[in-house]
């Protein structure tokens, strides 16, 4: 089965985002999570969309991934290191499929 969901989030923060994955920033957290925001299906499962901060702030810049968990806080899959905070995160699970799109809206 496929189960789809959208992110919105506010330009704002959003812009932010997509400007620390795209150019290294001194000011992230070594190893830290700079946005962590999740996303519940109709079947319980639900998945965190993550900007993680890198190794080496200032030299290398942020990722994206999206993490499927079950109801009960087991991690199901997760996506490839994205290099995009916008967009779509895809996590499969045995036959089930999810997705969820993050969309910046032009205001906020």
């Amino acid at each position: 089965m496929k189960y789809t969901s959208e992110l919105v989030v506010g330009k704002t923060l959003g812009d932010e985002m997509e400007k620390i994955v795209q150019e290294p920033i001194a000011d992230v957290k070594k190893d830290g999570i700079e946005f962590d925001e999740e996303v519940l299906f109709s079947n319980g499962n639900r998945m965190a969309i993550q900007v993680c901060g890198p190794g080496d702030p200032g030299s290398e810049s942020c990722w994206t991934q999206g993490v499927l968990f079950s109801p009960e806080g087991n991690e199901l899959g997760c996506t490839d290191v994205g290099e995009s905070f916008e967009g779509e995160y895809h996590v499969c699970d045995s036959d089930d499929e999810y997705i969820v799109e993050v969309i910046i809206t032009p205001t906020g």
